[in-house]
């Protein structure tokens, strides 16, 4: 399965962004949590809702914390999730 990640939302505080991707997996729906591009955890959930709802604590944990959005660039070809 050759499932392009689509970016759910990135955060920035002082320089350093992290962001979110999401993408279908053979084995079910899998979250990359990402520092400065780099992925520094990996999850993998049995639904999409089930991600998405993980991916929103996360979010909102870190907004919390004083992280703040960043624009998201277009991607092609690819649904956006919200």
């Amino acid at each position: 399965m050759d499932d392009r990640p689509v970016t759910l939302w990135k955060l920035r505080r002082n320089a350093e962004e992290i962001s979110c991707r999401v993408r279908l997996a053979p084995y079910g729906i899998e979250v990359d949590m990402l520092n400065d591009g780099a992925v520094v955890l990996t999850r993998v959930f049995a639904t999409d809702e089930e991600a998405l709802h993980w991916a929103r604590e996360r979010r909102g944990r870190r907004e919390s914390e004083g992280w703040q959005p960043v624009p998201l660039d277009p991607e092609p070809e690819s649904p956006r999730l919200s």
